[in-house]
């Protein structure tokens, strides 16, 4: 990657030899600035000629590897599918039997509930994308957001309609406070933010739902902060939700998701991707090492949100297929161990 740099300094070079008495009046941070405009477009001219060959190669790389993978793993992501598509069709029809009378009888906790159930399938179907495609650390930094969605949607079925209530009109406060994070940089984002008429119409929904609901309920969690009556609410996070589910004990695995997100020490050194590899390289691109955790994590998960939609209207058929799913989450965590350790031996 030094090619222009040489060309640079044999031109400064030759320039020099023929003016040595100016040698010292040379203005190089002029000359770079003149010359990179036409560098510029040299390097981009190579690159298009050369790009379309360049990509074929690494779709082929890709797409070979992907075939490879899912060989490897593919009783476990079948089963992990079949899981999603399972919970999936239960949503679905929850919400189809359900919706006509959660409507007549205004019930918000039914509708949040769905909808974090949805939004669970979709995150668990990208999940499983990450992890076909060798991308297990994603999909585990993916999971996390899933096991947010599942703890939060256990919370408001825990509370009842105060809770769908809270939750659902605090997103003026997310907007407000997005609007106003806008504002103050739109000139450095060379994106302009909302009209000022626009943010003070979103002001006074702001105030008017902190009236309503209390002082506090501007903070993060403050749609939950009702509900933990002994702390004020900015002390309130995410894993106070956590403990009051029950799933607090998962704490170390969301952590460990987490160095996934952040540009923490711990997650530049410890990858999935490199579960089956002694030597310290630098991943950039797939593997076909550390599906189990975040295979089994999502299953898990799935399952949890999956069975607390399915108490809206329990019967035989759902606790039947709350079974199910339980065997399926086991099932799926004892598949993928079993072939990682494949390797190991």
């Amino acid at each position: 990657m030094d090619i222009f740099q040489k060309e640079f300094m044999e031109m400064l070079e030759k320039e020099c030899m023929s003016n040595p008495e100016k040698a010292e009046e040379l203005d190089v941070e002029n000359m770079i600035e003149n010359l990179t405009p036409k560098l510029t477009v040299s390097l981009r001219t190579s690159l298009k000629s050369t790009a379309n060959q360049m990509l074929k190669e690494r779709r082929e790389q890709f797409s070979s590897f992907t075939q490879r993978n899912e060989a490897r793993w593919k009783d476990a992501f079948d089963l992990l599918e079949t899981h999603i598509a399972i919970c999936t069709e239960a949503g679905e029809s929850v919400n189809t039997e359900q919706r006509p009378l959660a409507v007549k009888e205004n019930d918000l906790k039914f509708d949040i509930l769905v909808r974090h159930h949805a939004r669970a399938c979709h995150i668990a179907n990208e999940i499983l994308c990450l992890l076909k495609n060798g991308f297990a650390d994603a999909a585990h930094a993916r999971w996390r957001a899933l096991h947010e969605v599942n703890v939060t949607a256990m919370f408001i079925e825990k509370h009842g309609q105060e809770c769908a209530r809270r939750f659902y009109f605090h997103d003026i406060i997310d907007s407000y406070d997005g609007m106003k994070e806008h504002k103050k940089y739109e000139d450095r984002l060379q994106e302009k933010a909302p009209d000022q008429s626009i943010i003070d119409a979103c002001k006074r929904e702001y105030d008017n739902a902190i009236k309503k609901f209390g002082k506090g309920f501007e903070c993060h969690y403050g749609w939950a902060a009702h509900f933990f009556t002994e702390r004020k609410p900015r002390t309130i996070g995410f894993a106070s939700l956590e403990k009051d589910v029950g799933l607090d004990h998962m704490r170390p695995y969301y952590k460990w998701a987490s160095q996934n997100i952040h540009a923490g020490s711990k997650g530049t050194r410890n990858r999935l991707a490199l579960t089956e590899c002694n030597d310290d390289i630098l991943v950039v691109g797939q593997s076909n090492s550390g599906m189990t955790d975040p295979a089994h994590a999502t299953a898990l998960s799935l399952m949890q949100v999956t069975l607390n939609l399915l108490k809206i209207a329990p019967n035989i058929d759902h606790i039947v297929l709350m079974n199910l799913l339980k065997e399926f989450s086991d099932e799926i965590g004892e598949t993928f161990l079993r072939i990682s350790r494949k390797a190991d031996s």
